[in-house]
């Protein structure tokens, strides 16, 4: 059986997943204030349909925004993957990832890198997220990188090539 390749959510999507959401929460409450002529009587207060209108779309558009950036990465890195063509690059570190710290401390990264031996250009990567420090576990200290044809930047570190199957049991 195949394993299902793992992309990997960033913060724009995660944040996506938060705010479209409450953009779809507020927002219809916004437009029912606004079709019950909430707001339109001097008594009435306007602020209401301000906020919850205005709030219900700022979020709305802000989520869908966040979540068109993260699907579009990810359709990205599945179509470099998909296409075949990869490079052998050389894993030069394995770094923790600062800019995330969960319950369990920050996970892991791996920088690889690759010269391209037609222009000269260095090329260096980041694989997904490793939860758990993997460095005596690698069968290689080459990883295959999938690359778009036309683009390098569009490239999926493909790290369950080199791992072997890992249960954790808490």
């Amino acid at each position: 059986m195949e394993q299902k390749k793992k992309y990997g959510w960033t913060a724009w999507g995660i944040l996506g997943f938060v705010f479209m959401p409450m953009g779809l929460i507020f927002l219809p409450i916004g437009l029912s204030l606004w079709f019950s002529k909430a707001g339109h009587d001097p008594e009435d207060p306007l602020v209401f349909l301000a906020v919850f209108g205005g709030i219900g779309t700022i979020f709305l558009l802000l989520g869908l925004a966040f979540l068109f950036v993260d699907l579009r990465r990810r359709a990205r890195m599945r179509r470099a993957y998909e296409s075949g063509n990869y490079v052998m690059a050389k894993i030069t570190d394995m770094k923790v990832n600062p800019s995330i710290n969960g319950t369990h401390g920050s996970p892991y990264v791996l920088e690889c890198q690759y010269k391209d031996p037609d222009t000269g250009v260095v090329h260096i990567w980041y694989s997904r997220n490793l939860y758990m420090n993997v460095k005596e576990l690698l069968a290689s200290d080459e990883v295959p990188v999938y690359v778009d044809r036309t683009d390098y930047r569009i490239a999926f570190v493909d790290v369950d090539a080199i791992l072997p199957e890992i249960s954790v049991h808490r």
